[in-house]
């Protein structure tokens, strides 16, 4: 081991007396910005016993609390990964919008008159976003699919494609899944940057179970597109380069 150098200033040249400044005195900070800085030095908290803020729909789902455009359950969870029914997404609909109507309401044979749902469904069917099936049937119970999502929407905003063009869907690797009835809207909505692919970008999976994350973060998207959300960065918004195509 080296031997330590004596950097000490030696006591012929050291200074007969030192000038201390005065103690500083903290100044007691008013009572909201002591909780300013107490929150921005907290770790912050999520709403849901399931969602942690790292959850990659975290943000969305959050600032459409914020604005009572989506609810949890009463045993305070989320439940980000499960399937959404259609009975469900008619409600969340029916939460986040509130168009003209455009037919008039249809009864359903398997829609109970004191189901849980029974507005939302009319509500979500007279917008325009959903629809029934052969023999009045809505199918409540159904879990809808994530292309059913985007066509949902697309139908209920009317969103149409400026270009048409099928070259856009080839953004998606998946994109041979997509069935015919649905492309005309994929492409509007992909035009319309609404599609939300997580945790692959370019990994559609049109005909799998949306889960409630996925359908909040759709509608998230909606609600930026027509005006009456602001925008929330994020790398799971599809918005392929027109000029790639």
């Amino acid at each position: 081991v080296g031997q330590r150098q004596d950097t000490s200033i030696p006591k012929s040249s050291m200074p007969t007396s030192v000038e201390v400044p005065p103690p500083v005195i903290p100044q007691t900070l008013a009572m909201d910005a002591q909780d300013e800085a107490l929150q921005a030095t907290s770790p912050q908290l999520s709403p849901f016993t399931d969602l942690p803020v790292s959850h990659w729909a975290y943000p969305m789902v959050t600032e459409l609390l914020h604005h009572n455009l989506v609810t949890g359950f009463p045993d305070g969870s989320f439940r980000p990964n499960q399937p959404m029914s259609r009975a469900e997404f008619a409600s969340q609909l029916a939460r986040a919008f509130n168009l003209t109507f455009v037919r008039d309401a249809q009864p359903f044979r398997d829609v109970a008159p004191d189901s849980w749902a029974i507005n939302e469904i009319q509500k979500s069917f007279r917008m325009g976003f959903l629809r029934g099936y052969p023999n009045q049937q809505f199918l409540p119970d159904e879990t809808i699919d994530r292309i059913q999502v985007i066509v949902a929407l697309t139908q209920g905003l009317n969103l149409k494609s400026s270009s048409g063009s099928r070259a856009l869907l080839r953004y998606y690797q998946d994109y041979e899944q997509v069935p015919t009835w649905a492309v005309p809207s994929l492409i509007a909505a992909t035009e319309a940057s609404l599609v939300v692919n997580h945790p692959d970008l370019s990994q559609l999976a049109p005909n799998r179970p949306s889960s409630r994350a996925e359908v909040a973060a759709t509608l998230y998207r909606a609600l930026v597109y027509i005006g009456h959300l602001e925008n929330i960065e994020s790398p799971h918004w599809v918005e392929p380069a027109p000029m790639a195509y």
